[in-house]
């Protein structure tokens, strides 16, 4: 082609017309079928790979939270190789602790709902009262893994019990629930839950909280209704496990297990959510509704479903929710199509963003069906997303190509973030050329000098290096067969500096594409208006970062000419700009304590000299 970096106008147009047709397809089948699929509820296959945090995990406070840290053991699959590939490790930092709990606002007048009733079981809504329940279990259950220090106990505020009595307050709208024949503890624990302010506190270290606890601003009073006489007060908080047990009947009475996946899958959204108000509908019932045929009905083994409160697979959510780095990338993923090359990013992304906005048409819901069917693996993500009403800014962040990627939760989620993850071709050799997407994923695998670091641009690079000019670490992988990236395990750091490794049972290759690009025939024609070949500064940005990584030192010899394109030119006021950036780093670093992650990235960089070529935005 005449231009050997930017794409034509005919490939741009196809580009386009691909990732349009690819949402238009998930938008025809989330409108096909408004239930929920199955895959939108947690199994016990729910990230099966996720490791579970220890019992005797060694705690590091800040001023702000309190963390934990372990590394993911990373190596090449079984290969005929000649060559040994040594097995590398990377940090993970989690958050297990915070100042101040969840602040959750619960009003008839909150903002329109951003899911449909129409996805569950029965008309009524209880989505925001078992949100309230899972907030509290997932506590307690961190209450019991957590190191010692830790402590749940009622509060003093509590929801008043409703009979024929009651004096109902006239400054409140009052939502009567029942909760059915109960005993004096269940109903204590109720009342704990559905309490104004703080019913409940999960804590650490005297002056931290769980991650998901909550603060409850409610418009409206909720009272109880029991069919049991009030007793006397427990003093303890109910255990986890009993928690559990009271949840699981309160949902089987009401004919509502599905409307708990979906809030449990909220839930789990609650840290990464810290330091924001959520806003939730206010509860509505229809006692006389009939249950609806719905998701569980047809699900192929119902009982997996009341499996939700098995003690070891919440282990598994509560790392991932407390993953909080990783959960944007995880969301994100759905818009990633390993199909697509750095500088095609701009029209899948236009193609992309026109079917949402076209076919959609402002409706929340709608577009998060769309992307729980483009990535099912992740679609009980979505869901708690959705509920929380995340949409709208999530794909504000593709607008501008911010779709960050993290190596953990790609993998314990099975999910492909980058073209990384996927193996190398075979043969590597093709007519004496490799793909420069080959040389990336083999000198990411051996830890190449200047390649230790995951590759920031997740879009694969285009074009093909002669095989005389590539680095030798990939050279002498000519003959090789099997090369991938593969997740050997997790190693936790453990108090008296002992490491716990969980080997992973097994590992799932990844796929080439969430839901791929074939059979794009769609019933609506492409929508043409938001396509611009002018405005090409993601696909720029992302040639500029992973060429920039993958050749620090300099150009091959035969990309002298590719070198001098503008989209690799900077001017002294990028530069500029790009050491300021660099400044604002270390200052940042200096202000958390240096914390592990950071640590990591500090030792990476020390032992390269930044690229000239860095893409600027990628800090």
């Amino acid at each position: 082609m005449d231009d050997e970096v930017r794409i034509s106008e005919d490939q741009f147009r196809y580009v386009y017309a691909t990732g349009f047709k690819t949402w238009a397809r998930l938008h025809s089948r989330a409108i096909k079928n408004y239930k929920l699929p199955a895959y939108c509820f947690f199994t016990p296959d729910t990230f099966p790979t996720q490791p579970a945090f220890p019992r005797n995990l060694e705690l590091r406070e800040y001023s702000d939270q309190i963390t934990v840290s372990g590394s993911s053991i990373w190596g090449s699959s079984p290969a005929k190789c000649a060559s040994y590939i040594p097995s590398s490790r990377r940090l993970v930092q989690l958050d297990v602790a915070v100042k101040d709990p969840v602040l959750l606002s619960i009003s008839e007048s909150a903002q329109n709902k951003c899911y449909s009733d129409l996805w569950f079981n029965t008309d009524s809504d209880y989505l925001t009262i078992l949100t309230l329940a899972w907030a509290y279990i997932l506590s307690a259950r961190w209450a019991e893994v957590m190191p010692a220090g830790c402590s749940l106990i009622y509060t003093d505020s509590l929801a008043r019990h409703y009979n024929a009595t009651t004096n109902l307050r006239d400054s409140q709208r009052s939502l009567v629930l029942d909760i059915g024949p109960v005993n004096p503890n269940e109903a204590r624990w109720w009342a704990a839950i559905l309490a104004q302010g703080q019913g409940w506190q999960a804590t650490m270290r005297p002056s931290f909280v769980s991650p998901w606890s909550v603060r409850v601003e409610s418009s409206s009073e909720f009272l109880l209704s029991l069919e049991t006489e009030a007793s006397p007060l427990q003093d303890s908080a109910s255990t986890f496990s009993e928690a559990c047990g009271f949840l699981n009947r309160f949902c089987t009475r009401h004919n509502i297990v599905d409307q708990s996946h979906a809030a449990l899958a909220a839930v789990l959204l609650f840290p990464y959510m810290a330091g924001e108000t959520l806003q939730m509908p206010s509860p509505s019932f229809n006692e006389q509704n009939q249950p609806r045929k719905g998701p569980l009905d047809h699900h192929e083994d119902c009982s997996q479903l009341h499996r939700i409160y098995d003690g070891q697979h919440l282990d598994r959510l509560l790392t991932l929710s407390c993953n909080i780095r990783g959960i944007r990338p995880l969301l994100l993923s759905v818009f990633y199509e390993p199909s697509v090359e750095c500088n095609a990013v701009t029209p899948w992304l236009q193609g992309t963003l026109a079917a949402i906005e076209s076919l959609a048409e402002n409706d929340p819901s709608i577009l998060g069906r769309m992307c729980m069917e483009r990535t099912p693996e992740v679609a009980c993500i979505w869901l708690g997303s959705t509920i929380l009403g995340l949409q709208k800014k999530l794909v504000q962040d593709v607008k501008y190509g911010q779709i960050p990627l993290d190596l953990h939760s790609a993998v314990w989620s099975g999910t492909v973030q980058s073209f990384i993850q996927q193996p190398v071709s075979r043969p590597l050799v093709v007519n004496g050329y490799v793909q420069r997407a080959d040389e990336c994923r083999l000198l990411f695998l051996c830890q190449s000098d200047n390649h230790t670091r995951v590759p920031v641009c997740q879009w694969k690079p285009f074009g093909e290096t002669p095989k005389d000019d590539v680095d030798l670490e990939v050279r002498i992988h000519e003959h090789c067969e099997g090369h991938a990236l593969e997740y050997q395990g997790f190693a936790w750091n453990c108090i008296e500096g002992d490491l716990i490794s969980h080997t992973s049972q097994h590992y799932v290759r990844q796929r080439s594409s969430q839901s791929g690009t074939q059979e794009l025939q769609c019933a609506f024609p492409v929508v043409w208006k938001a396509m611009d070949c002018k405005k090409e500064i993601i696909s720029e940005n992302a040639t500029r970062s992973i060429i920039s990584w993958l050749r620090p030192d300099g150009c091959a010899p035969h990309e002298k000419d590719m070198f001098k394109h503008e989209w690799f030119a900077m001017s002294d006021s990028d530069e500029d700009e790009e050491s300021g950036e660099e400044s604002e780093e270390v200052t940042s670093t200096k202000s958390s304590q240096h914390r592990p992650q950071v640590d990591e990235w500090l030792s990476n960089a020390s032992s390269t000299t930044r690229p000239r070529l860095q893409f600027t935005l990628e800090a």
